[in-house]
C-alpha cells in the first residue's frame, strides 16, 4: 500500500465520478473540481488542494479529499485552542492537513473512498508515518458521520458539536408545522411572516434549469453583501457563482428570491439531494427585519413540505434556529497531533467540551424546544 498526494481534482477524475457516493451533493468531482477553477481554493485563500490517494501496487484504490491549509478560515470547527497550545509550547501549528468541503459545515457519510476494502490498521499506520513525513502540525476531519467518527477513536481525538436542523414530521403544510408548536413561538413566527407579507416582498423559486446567468449575479452580490457586512473573506469568487449556472451541480440548486415592488431585493441558495435540504448562502440588498427568517429558514421549511423531504439543514450555529423549528443535533469531526506533548492536555480539554455540549444539548431541549410536550 502506498499514499501520496495530488494537487488537482483533475488528476483523478474518473476515480471520484465512480467512488464519491454520499449523502450531501458537496462530495462530488463537479464540486471540488468548480472551487478549483474558480480560484476559491488557492493559496492566497489558505486552501491548498493536497488530496492524499491511496494505491495498492500501483493502482489507485482510495482518496481522501485534504487541503494543505495556512489558516483556519472557513472551517466551522474551531480550532483556535489547538493553534494556541502549539504556539505556548514553540511549536507552528500552520501548515496542518483537513478533510473537509470547503466553506461547508455538512456532515459527510465517510471522510475515505474506497473502489474495495483494505486493511484499516496498515492504512492508517501508514497514514500517520505519512503525515509526519508531510510536516504537518495536525490532521483534522471536520463534520463526518457519527459511526465513521466513533470507528476513528482508535486513531484520532474526537470533538463534538452542535448543529440545528429542522426534520419533517409528515407535515402536510406549513400550517400543519405551525399546530404542533407552542402558542408562544406559533404566534412569533407568524408574526416574522405577516410583517414580511404586510410589505408585499413576494418570492419565487427556482430549480436546476430554471435558473439563469441574472439570478447567478443577484446570488453573488447578495453573497458580497453579506461578507462585507460581517466583516469575513469573501470564499467564493464571483466566478464560481456564474459557471455553477454549467456545472452538474446546477440541478441541485433550489434559489428562493425576493422581490418588493418588483425589484429583487434578496435571496437565499440551497442544495438538495436525496431527502435532504442544505440551506448555504444568502443575502439582501436592503435591511428589511425578518426577511433573513423568511428566505433561510420558513421558505425552506415550505419547500421541503411541498416537495416531500425529510432534512433541511441551515448551516452552522445559530440558537435563534431553535424558536423556529430547527433543534439541535450533534456534530463529529477527529483530529490527529503529530505532538506527544500535548496529546494528553488535548485529549483531556475535548472530554471536558463533550460534557458541556452534551449539557448544553440537554438545556436546550429540555427549556428551548419550541414544540408542544408530547
Amino acid at each position: 500500500m502506498q499514499i501520496n498526494t495530488v494537487d488537482s481534482i483533475n488528476q483523478i477524475k474518473k476515480f471520484c465520478n465512480e467512488n464519491f457516493r454520499d449523502k450531501n451533493p458537496f462530495i462530488s468531482y463537479e464540486f471540488f473540481e468548480l472551487l478549483e477553477k474558480t480560484n476559491c481554493t488557492v493559496n492566497s485563500k489558505g486552501w491548498i488542494p493536497e488530496h492524499i490517494i491511496i494505491k495498492d501496487k500501483n493502482k489507485l484504490i482510495g482518496l481522501i479529499p485534504n487541503f494543505r491549509k495556512l489558516n483556519s478560515y472557513g472551517e466551522f470547527v474551531f480550532d483556535q485552542i489547538f493553534e494556541n497550545a502549539f504556539y505556548q509550547i514553540g511549536r507552528d501549528y500552520f501548515p496542518k492537513f483537513l478533510s473537509a468541503i470547503p466553506f461547508t459545515p455538512v456532515t459527510r457519510n465517510n471522510f475515505l473512498y474506497f473502489s474495495h476494502e483494505v486493511n484499516e490498521t496498515e492504512l492508517f499506520s501508514k497514514l500517520k508515518v505519512f503525515l509526519q513525513k508531510k510536516k504537518v502540525s495536525s490532521f483534522h476531519i471536520n463534520f463526518i458521520d457519527k459511526i465513521i467518527s466513533t470507528k476513528l477513536k482508535k486513531y484520532f481525538h474526537q470533538r463534538v458539536g452542535i448543529q440545528y436542523h429542522w426534520k419533517n414530521n409528515k407535515y402536510k403544510s406549513f400550517d400543519h408545522f405551525l399546530s404542533h408548536l407552542k402558542s408562544r413561538k406559533k404566534k412569533n413566527i407568524l408574526k416574522e411572516r405577516n410583517f414580511i407579507e404586510d410589505k408585499n416582498i413576494k418570492f419565487t423559486i427556482k430549480v436546476g434549469k430554471d435558473i439563469n446567468d441574472v439570478d447567478l449575479l443577484n446570488l453573488y452580490q447578495c453573497y458580497s453583501n453579506t461578507i462585507n457586512k460581517k466583516w469575513s473573506q469573501e470564499y467564493l469568487t464571483k466566478e464560481f457563482f456564474l459557471q455553477l449556472l454549467n456545472s452538474n451541480l446546477i440541478k441541485d440548486t433550489v434559489l428562493i428570491s425576493a422581490s418588493l415592488d418588483s425589484k429583487f431585493i434578496g435571496c437565499s441558495v440551497h442544495f438538495k439531494k436525496n431527502k435532504n435540504l442544505f440551506g448555504r448562502y444568502w443575502g439582501a440588498l436592503q435591511e428589511i427585519p425578518n426577511l433573513h427568517f423568511e428566505l433561510c429558514y420558513y421558505q425552506a421549511i415550505e419547500y421541503a413540505i411541498l416537495n416531500d423531504l425529510e432534512l433541511v439543514e441551515a448551516g452552522a450555529q445559530g440558537e435563534h434556529k431553535i424558536s423556529r423549528g430547527y433543534l439541535p443535533v450533534k456534530t463529529f469531526s477527529c483530529h490527529w497531533f503529530n505532538n506527544d506533548v500535548l496529546d494528553k492536555p488535548i485529549s483531556n480539554f475535548l472530554i471536558q467540551e463533550e460534557e458541556k455540549v452534551i449539557n448544553t444539548l440537554n438545556y436546550l431541549e429540555k427549556n428551548l424546544s419550541p414544540f408542544n410536550d408530547k
